[in-house]
């Protein structure tokens, strides 16, 4: 391709890095590398994470970028101690400047499923602008005896001028007799430059969620009314 048409980074990936090297999976088994058909989902037992990141840019020196890595455990944690029955964990960056055009997209997703009726998260996000985008998400999901928990945060940014736009979605899932969503979102739009942002977490349970309010209230020290 001539210099000056530009430069595309798409990969439909778990765990990609550049050169796309094999990846492992891990489970109760043996580590294994994966097959083709594979590399769309990382998948262990009732634990999912996956990855889908494109970037582009158009210019006379364009650069673009993707970078991917997830993990699913399923009966084990990778975390030493800690008492996990399934663990996902997913993480993409885009990145796409030095042209007259960058554009980027990302999905990601994390799911863990058990007793508690299941926690999972679907992100979406596409910026574009005239001379850089970045698109960056993070997301775990883990589940324990009480409950399946899924929670991360998506971030996009675009520069430069009125033309630069952001778009970002997340959702969530919870299929437990009891539930809680809690999320923020983050814009700004300032001297021609865009940035959206959105935190998220769920929780399901088989059990009734205390309220953090009343969390603080019960353990919290003993009051004596005033009266005595």
């Amino acid at each position: 391709m001539s210099k000056g048409w530009g430069l595309n980074a798409m990969v439909p990936l778990i765990a990609v890095l550049a050169g796309c090297q094999p990846t492992t999976i891990q489970g109760p088994g043996k580590a294994r590398i994966l097959t083709g058909f594979e590399m769309d989902a990382v998948t262990a037992g009732l634990a999912i994470a996956a990855n889908d990141a494109a970037a582009r840019a158009f210019g006379p020196a364009p650069q673009a970028a993707v970078l991917g890595i997830a993990s699913a455990y399923s009966g084990s944690s990778p975390i030493l101690g800690a008492p996990f029955l399934n663990y996902a964990n997913s993480q993409a960056t885009t990145s796409a400047g030095k042209g007259k055009l960058a554009q980027t997209g990302l999905s990601s997703r994390v799911s863990v499923g058990g007793a508690n009726g299941g926690a999972s998260i679907d992100a979406k996000a596409a910026d574009a602008g005239t001379s850089g985008a970045q698109i960056t998400a993070q997301f775990y999901g883990i589940s324990t005896s009480p409950a399946d928990l899924a929670f991360g945060s998506v971030s996009a940014s675009a520069c430069c001028g009125s033309t630069a736009t952001v778009q970002v979605k997340a959702d969530s899932r919870a299929g437990g007799s009891y539930s809680q969503e809690i999320r923020s979102a983050a814009v700004s739009d300032v001297e021609g430059q865009a940035q959206r942002r959105v935190d998220i977490a769920v929780v399901s349970s088989a059990l009734p969620i205390l309220d953090p309010a009343q969390l603080s209230v019960t353990g919290g020290p003993a009051r004596i009314s005033p009266k005595y």
